[in-house]
């Protein structure tokens, strides 16, 4: 049977959604699990050492307890330090607000259940037969930013216009998870239809795929992910060929809108989600975007004045539980 060797290492983000009413339960569990060596950052400047205190361990496991955006960063600052000569393997916790890349690629269900059974696997053989996916990051340079920033999930047009009402009505009422997440998706759906401009906003984005030149979009919506299952089983990526990193884009005034939305994110395109009605799904290893406005990445709302490029970031080995 496969196995994972080495020292076991995790870092947990205490402010992140869940942890904020879990942690001391959390840690005392991952306490009585001696062969953890846990690292509590409070900042992103804590990311940093406590990479290189694990890397010198030797840590072959790396678990994340956080959320997306969390968990997103400290594998950017993996990538980009070079810390370890072997990558680690990965294992994403559930301890944000929604948790896509665990659910997609991580120890799935509650915090409290998908962290015993990440203890008891690491109390135990430790195997990886069947367990194991592989993922790229999206390595995603700001015009006039220095530094890049990474995700696992981008999001723009109606996306942004969603995200701003889970905060402003969901999350703060203390509901999170794939429920919140559906609840959101809902109503976005339903403001969409009725036309709301809450929700229905017209965004221009100039988008060019590989070396390919640029098409200009009026986009209702774009979703642009290394992942293959978003919130609560959503699939809504059908393009073909090769390439890490999978682009839908709806278009306003796309026909059928609500009939063929909910086709396409069970994972089921039906013969409406076509460019002719609207709806264009690609792959690619990079991607260039121009736009004035704004995206979410993985939970983070950023400001994008010009061009925005994304590329796959080399793949990493994530151990589902």
């Amino acid at each position: 049977m496969n196995r994972a060797g080495g020292p076991i290492g995790l870092i947990s983000n205490p402010g992140s959604g869940h942890n904020r009413d879990q942690f001391e339960r959390i840690h005392a569990r991952v306490a009585r699990c001696p062969g953890i060596h846990h690292r509590v950052t409070h900042a992103m400047a804590d990311v940093g050492p406590a990479l290189a205190e694990l890397a010198a361990c030797g840590v072959g496991v790396l678990a994340i307890n956080g959320g997306d955006g969390t968990a997103s960063y400290i594998l950017g600052q993996l990538l980009e330090s070079e810390l370890f000569d072997t990558l680690p393997l990965i294992v994403l916790l559930p301890g944000g607000t929604a948790n896509m890349n665990a659910g997609d690629i991580g120890a799935r269900g509650s915090l409290w259940r998908a962290t015993e059974r990440f203890c008891q696997w690491c109390e135990g053989e430790r195997g990886t037969a069947g367990l194991l996916a592989q993922r790229a990051l999206m390595r995603v340079m700001v015009a006039g930013e220095e530094a890049p920033r990474y995700g696992m999930f981008l999001g723009g047009g109606a996306i942004i216009q969603g995200t701003e009402y889970a905060h402003r009505e969901v999350h703060a009422r203390g509901l999170r998870d794939d429920f919140s997440l559906a609840l959101t998706t809902l109503r976005t759906v339903w403001g969409v239809l009725r036309n709301d401009p809450a929700f229905n906003r017209h965004v221009t984005v100039q988008l060019a795929l590989g070396d390919g030149a640029a098409t200009t979009h009026d986009t209702l919506i774009l979703a642009i992910s290394t992942l293959q299952r978003l919130a609560f089983g959503m699939r809504p990526f059908w393009g073909t060929g090769p390439g890490a990193i999978r682009i839908t884009v709806f278009e306003q005034g796309c026909s059928r809108f609500a009939r063929t939305f909910f086709s396409i994110v069970r994972g089921r395109p039906g013969r409406n989600a076509v460019p002719e009605s609207g709806y264009i799904s690609h792959n690619a290893d990079t991607v260039r975007l121009q736009l004035d406005g704004k995206l979410n990445l993985d939970g983070e709302i950023l400001v994008a004045r010009g061009q925005v490029d994304i590329s796959a970031s080399r793949p990493l080995d994530f151990l589902k539980l």
